[in-house]
């Protein structure tokens, strides 16, 4: 199942430049460019390094006052929706993030603050098998020649810290490491 409804984080580079620029452009809609936008995890064991990506996440973004940039922001990934390219990792992947009890990842978004032209501090809610930190990270927006507009940013996170057990597999002789980073690289158009 394919569900590739970003306008979740088009909304939020929306607010990102109305913070940055003083001025709001809310009016125009976008839709994500599916050619080039992803959202995927990487990590690694001690045998390889893996990537799973998210073919299966939504959201919603809404701008309540465009004078004062009051936004709320939730994004859902569903758990399912990860395809690391192997069956068994994949089930590997949706049992550590026990799918079955919980079977979204939620980011509820809290505010950004400008740390150059183009760059901002993400501050929001990450909750990951029931368990929700705080979290922040660095992101980087930009409007493209063409009108399109680019988000890309980074998190590293652990899996312990959302009382997770990272997987093994081959009856412990294959381990996954605490640590995966979660990418996202999302292009946008006007419609």
């Amino acid at each position: 199942m394919k569900l590739l409804q970003i306008s979740i984080f088009i909304n939020l580079w929306i607010m990102l430049f109305t913070v940055a620029e003083g001025d709001i452009f809310s009016q125009d809609r976008f839709t994500a460019d599916e050619e080039v936008s992803r959202l995927w995890i990487e990590g690694s064991s001690n045998v390889n390094r893996f990537d799973c990506i998210a073919h299966s996440y939504d959201g919603e973004a809404i701008v309540q006052d465009a004078v004062n940039q009051s936004v709320s922001l939730e994004v859902e990934i569903d758990v399912n929706g990860f395809d690391c390219g192997k069956r068994k990792m994949n089930n590997d992947m949706k049992d550590a993030l026990k799918a079955d009890q919980y079977p979204t990842i939620k980011f509820v978004f809290n505010n950004a603050e400008s740390l150059s032209d183009d760059s901002y501090n993400i501050l929001g809610e990450l909750t990951v098998a029931g368990v929700t930190r705080e979290i922040s990270f660095t992101a980087d927006g930009e409007i493209l020649e063409d009108g399109r507009m680019r988000a890309r940013g980074s998190k590293k996170i652990f899996m312990t810290d959302f009382n997770i057990e990272p997987p093994t597999g081959l009856f412990g002789l294959i381990k996954a490491d605490d640590e995966l980073t979660v990418h996202f690289d999302l292009t946008a158009k006007r419609i």
